[in-house]
């Protein structure tokens, strides 16, 4: 008799709070959209991977149409179209996708500064992908690289500028980002200050700016920016003990006569993230239920892609044999930018993460006091809710390469074969793109690109 009273009871609280328990059972389906993301991200970085460059037009189409990239996911979407239309030489389209990549961070990042730490219901998932600092960067070099196939060089050395400008700025913007969100944080628990960025230039903005001043017969700047490449080479350097950071070579760039092709190779892959998790349960082991505390918190770390590339080597009519000079460990800079960024990220999970926790802990507590069996059963969902909701933002951009190989080289009109050759260890060549390279007493400067992401 008094088990049916109970039950009565809490059948009757349990309508009266299901505005509680519909608002915890949404929080925890609100988390799944972001797995289906991270599928279709790898999905699509396989079928980039393969060079399959029309399977990854299709599957991008297909994820628009189902709307697994959504309003707050544009910023990606833009980016993988970009690179994936870059690839498939359809370098209109191409650029398009990317100015709008562009113009959404920018607008992102200025929303992300006025909100401050706001929205923090879910995860990072659930708001605006407003893209990392290296993606904004990288995206201009391609748009170079767009400008150049179509022989628009005034074009290319705006975006090589836009490099240049974005990589001085890196330390601001970043602080700033920070300083925005220390501002809204009443709680004084988290800690936004930020690391310095070792990096300031980068050398694959300022080789293609020396050969694009010096193909426009601006042979000062060219000088300048050949200097400047020496800066960013040095810089460099530090990242990795294997950088080869000699510039005598690049003397050539400034003679604009002496060159007629760029060779551009592209190996391995942008830096990926991978979630990590941390769980704090207290229990002052009284007896006393509102004295439980459960934090789960979870932040992305970045991880480099080890590439099986050496070196890249181009074979020029089956005779000639040149090999690329590595000019941007692509990888390698955006790790260290990322690095940088990680206070904001680890400050905004311990805040969001103890945000839900307290609330959790809140709840429970007043609804315990009226119904002890409602109350246990929003601390159990309010640990599931922690447990499902609580996921780090992985996005980033899957198609963007690691490293960007280049060479200068002068070859004869008329037809000429160029082979790309991107070889590993014991001297095995692992894959190679074939050319059909046509000089005309008119070639100022043609550009051949490959890419092998292995």
């Amino acid at each position: 008799m008094q088990l049916h009273k109970n039950l009565i009871l809490n059948s009757a609280g349990l309508r009266k709070l299901n505005p509680f328990l519909f608002f915890m059972i949404s929080i925890i389906l609100m988390g799944c959209h972001s797995y289906v993301l991270d599928d279709a991200q790898f999905d699509l970085r396989h079928s980039f991977t393969e060079a399959d460059y029309q399977h990854s037009e299709e599957l991008l189409k297909k994820f628009k149409k189902k709307n697994i990239y959504r309003s707050k996911d544009q910023v990606l979407y833009n980016l993988e179209s970009g690179m994936i239309y870059h690839f498939s030489n359809k370098f209109d389209s191409s650029s398009y996708y990317f100015t709008n990549a562009e113009n959404e961070i920018d607008q992102n990042y200025t929303k992300s500064v006025s909100r401050g730490i706001g929205a923090f219901l879910t995860n990072d998932n659930k708001l605006v992908y407003d893209g990392e600092p290296y993606e904004d960067l990288y995206l201009n070099a391609f748009k170079a690289l767009n400008f150049m196939h179509l022989q628009d060089w005034e074009a290319a050395l705006v975006e090589t500028r836009r490099m240049t400008y974005k990589m001085e700025q890196l330390d601001i913007k970043i602080k700033g980002l920070a300083s925005a969100f220390a501002k809204s944080d009443s709680s004084g628990k988290a800690d936004w200050k930020t690391d310095d960025i070792n990096i300031q230039n980068s050398a694959l903005a300022h080789y293609l700016s020396t050969i694009l001043y010096a193909k426009a017969g601006d042979f000062d700047d060219a000088r300048i920016e050949r200097e400047k490449l020496e800066i960013a080479l040095k810089e460099q350097s530090t990242l990795t003990p294997y950088r080869n950071s000699n510039t005598s070579n690049f003397e050539i760039l400034q003679k604009p006569s002496s060159y007629n092709v760029l060779l551009a190779g592209f190996t391995g892959r942008a830096p990926y993230k991978v979630q990590e998790d941390a769980r704090v349960f207290i229990d002052d082991y009284d007896d006393e239920k509102d004295n439980e505390f459960y934090l789960k918190f979870s932040f992305p770390v970045i991880n480099t892609f080890q590439s099986n590339v050496r070196y890249v080597r181009a074979v020029i009519n089956d005779s000639v044999k040149t090999t690329l000079d590595l000019i941007e460990n692509m990888d390698k800079v955006s790790a260290e930018v990322y690095k940088a960024k990680q206070p904001i990220i680890y400050s905004r999970a311990l805040l969001r993460a103890s945000t839900k926790a307290a609330g959790t802990k809140l709840i429970s507590g007043a609804v315990r006091e009226k119904n002890e069996f409602l109350g246990d059963l929003l601390q159990i969902l309010g640990f599931i809710a922690q447990e499902t909701t609580e996921k780090a933002d992985l996005r980033s951009w899957q198609t963007m390469p690691g490293q960007a190989w280049m060479k200068t080289l002068y070859v004869p009109e008329g037809n000429n074969t160029i082979r790309i050759e991107y070889v590993g260890i014991n001297g095995r060549v692992l894959y190679f793109d074939e050319f059909e390279v046509i000089i005309s007493p008119n070639t100022e400067l043609e550009l051949v690109e490959s890419i092998y992401v292995n």
